[in-house]
């Protein structure tokens, strides 16, 4: 399914794609898929505000979603989230 905003916006599982696998760490269990998502926004490097238009979402809902993964993490920031997560995968 593509939206208006390109095909790099279509939702993978609904233009028959397979979901990619996600990351499993400490805390990965508890992340929703939106958490995920974000998380792997977080991993490439973008700010807020380009996840933000990625998602469809404002920056605040995705610092929201930022500040929900660290706590469930039990990270004290976001290079300690990214110390668990890049370490901590099976």
């Amino acid at each position: 399914m593509q939206d208006e905003r390109g095909p790099e916006h279509s939702d993978p599982v609904a233009s028959g794609a397979t979901p990619r696998p996600r990351r499993t760490f400490s805390g990965s269990q508890a992340l929703t898929d939106r958490e995920h998502d974000v998380l792997e926004a977080i991993i490439a490097g973008e700010t807020s505000k380009m996840a933000a238009r990625r998602f469809g979402l404002s920056p605040r809902t995705i610092e929201v979603h930022r500040a929900h993964i660290l706590a469930k993490c039990g990270a004290r920031n976001t290079a300690d989230l990214l110390r668990i997560v890049l370490n901590g995968q099976k």
